[in-house]
């Protein structure tokens, strides 16, 4: 049997190390990050949170146009607090909407502990006659007001959504 020189069993053993530490970088790596399935922003006020909130559009909203406003409200209390009101300066008007998509003259309850999904779900906010044009890199100042936890700006960008609701 031929013994391996130092200088070739020196490169293999090299070579082998790399191999090998290629395959520790797993889900370690700098790369191996985890993306969010929507690019939305979040906020609190009092005990309430306000998850992946976001403008639901493909592309850019023309002025006039309507466009979802999409999120997640988890009420954490331990009673019952309503959104009753969204504004922003982009638009006329956020209109609120009940399950069926009727619009809600008494807003949106939020059960003790429970929360509303409204990112792949129902549709439950409307913001209604864009000022002007905003396109996907733009975010908008949208104000939500409930009737407990009070009031939180946030700045909302425009991204798709996860896809049409069934």
């Amino acid at each position: 049997m031929r013994q391996l020189r130092p200088a070739r069993w020196a490169a293999s053993a090299f070579v082998a190390v790399l191999a090998l530490g290629a395959c520790g970088a797993g889900q370690e790596a700098e790369t191996a990050r985890e993306t969010p399935d929507v690019a939305g922003v979040d906020g609190t006020v009092g005990q309430v949170s306000l998850d992946d909130v976001f403008l639901d559009a493909e592309d850019t909203v023309e002025a006039g146009a309507s466009v979802p406003l999409r999120g997640v409200l988890t009420n954490d209390a331990e009673h019952a607090d309503r959104l009753v009101g969204v504004s922003t300066p982009a638009a006329e008007s956020v209109r609120l909407l009940d399950e069926s998509g009727a619009p809600s003259a008494d807003g949106i309850e939020l059960p003790a502990g429970g929360q509303v999904e409204a990112v792949s779900e129902a549709v439950r906010m409307q913001v209604e006659g864009v000022n002007a044009p905003i396109s996907p890199t733009d975010t908008v100042p949208v104000t939500f007001t409930f009737a407990t936890a009070g009031e939180v700006e946030l700045d909302v960008p425009v991204t798709p959504g996860p896809g049409p609701v069934d």
